[in-house]
């Protein structure tokens, strides 16, 4: 059995010995090393946003009556977007004008036969006045809501509601949204560690921003946008639930 095992194992011993050889006449392509400063990059996920995104909601009650935007028209500060029924609240400005003018003639009147102004204050007069120009103002007030009018320059979205939707100041979705995207803002995050190297590093966070490398941004159909950005601002708080930094 041992003799057996030596001839079955020799050939063996034979093979490995010419792979091995084989080996060591081979050649292999060489690459010289030579030193240069490369740019490293990181990259962080970011959320883009206009510099302002308001949401439109009226301060009265009502059914629109008229829709005076298209859907992604350009608005402007100060312009008309919606009108709800103004009928109601005219009617109610008209009271109150006749509740004042009323209220006045009463204290001409009682000023006639009242023998001081305590008398007059003592007769609630000069109080109905002064409550009768308050309904006043609050008439005026809630008729100019009824002209939904944009607070800022931006351009409209979809809008969800058409002419005849009652709508209040507590509808779930605004009656549209205005963004101003001129200017347009990345947020990203970093962690503590990160930024504690850039505040260690400068000095200060204000120097950190201000060293800070010019940015990419990757957009989401893979290629980067012409111009470079600059992180103008870093969240003064760290978030307790993932340690990390807002820029």
């Amino acid at each position: 059995q041992l003799i057996i095992f030596a001839l079955v194992c020799l050939p063996l011993l034979c093979a490995c010995g010419g792979s091995q050889q084989k080996e060591a006449d081979a050649t292999y392509k060489t690459l010289t090393v030579t030193q240069s400063d490369q740019i490293l990059k990181s990259d962080y996920t970011a959320t883009l946003r206009g510099r302002q995104y308001v949401e439109i909601r009226p301060q009265v009650s009502g059914i629109i009556t008229r829709i005076c935007i298209n859907e992604g028209d350009p608005v402007h500060k100060g312009q008309t977007l919606f009108i709800i029924d103004q009928v109601p609240y005219k009617a109610a400005l008209e009271t109150a004008v006749a509740n004042v003018k009323s209220a006045e003639a009463k204290l001409a009147t009682a000023k006639l036969t009242a023998d001081s102004k305590a008398e007059l204050y003592k007769e609630q007069i000069v109080s109905e006045l002064a409550q009768a120009k308050a309904q006043e103002v609050n008439a005026r007030n809630d008729l100019s809501y009824t002209e939904v009018k944009s607070p800022v320059n931006g351009v409209a979205s979809m809008i969800p509601y058409r002419v005849g939707a009652l709508v209040n100041s507590s509808i779930t979705e605004p009656l549209v949204t205005v963004s101003d995207d001129s200017e347009v803002y990345a947020y990203f995050s970093m962690t503590e560690n990160q930024i504690l190297d850039f505040v260690q590093q400068y000095g200060s966070l204000k120097k950190a921003i201000e060293n800070m490398d010019e940015v990419e941004l990757t957009m989401s159909n893979g290629k980067t946008y012409s111009h470079v950005g600059k992180v103008d601002a870093i969240s003064g708080t760290v978030d307790e639930g993932t340690g990390a930094v807002g820029l």
